[in-house]
């Protein structure tokens, strides 16, 4: 009799378990594991890029790569200057905008010498040439399309021509900063293989 009652009480035990565990619930548990990811939201905070003591030189900074031109110049013209801008630069695939001087530009390469823009040559190029300046890397992941519609086209694109913000090349954004003991600088620049590139430089106005 005894044992007939502990068998009884163990399935009793054993369906009341399944009962209040099913297999959505544990679906949606591994769900919810699976698909948690570290914030990229979080403020960007500059005290975080260490200050660098290398003198970047004159504004823009930046040549174009050997045998690369900006608008088919062979060095920055004053013309394309502008101060003040409004640029939105993505960090952590975030946009947020930034004030000051600015140039931007596109980057192209003549098609006499036979040979195509190259994506990867000129973003080694400029990797180079800013990582040298004490430049830190702050974006290499896709900005989202809901991301660049937060923003919205008309304050990305119609009041800022020449954006290096491009909605066709999200995914291709690369942007730096350099930090100094009186400036801040921010570089972002999107490049398309065998076709072309845009770059933005901006002076971050001072408080």
């Amino acid at each position: 009799m005894l044992g007939l009652l502990l068998a009884l009480s163990l399935a009793a035990c054993k369906k009341e378990t399944s009962e209040t565990t099913t297999p959505s619930d544990s679906v949606t548990s591994e769900a919810k594991t699976e698909t948690s990811t570290p914030a990229t939201d979080a403020p960007f905070d500059i005290n975080t890029i260490p200050v660098s003591t290398k003198d970047p030189g004159t504004f823009p900074y930046f040549a174009p790569p050997a045998n690369y031109f900006y608008n088919y110049e062979s060095e920055a013209n004053a013309k394309n200057i502008k101060d003040p801008d409004k640029e939105y630069f993505a960090v952590n695939g975030i946009l947020i905008p930034k004030e000051g001087k600015s140039y931007k530009i596109n980057i192209d390469k003549k098609s006499s010498d036979g040979t195509k823009f190259n994506a990867l040559e000129v973003e080694k190029y400029y990797d180079t040439q800013i990582k040298a300046l004490g430049g830190v890397q702050v974006n290499n992941i896709p900005v989202t399309q809901q991301e660049y519609d937060r923003i919205g086209q008309g304050e990305l694109i119609t009041k800022s021509y020449g954006s290096s913000i491009n909605v066709n090349l999200l995914d291709q954004i690369k942007t730096y900063v350099i930090r100094t003991k009186d400036k801040v600088i921010w570089i972002q620049f999107s490049l398309l293989d065998n076709e072309s590139g845009n770059i933005t430089v901006l002076d971050e106005a001072t408080k």
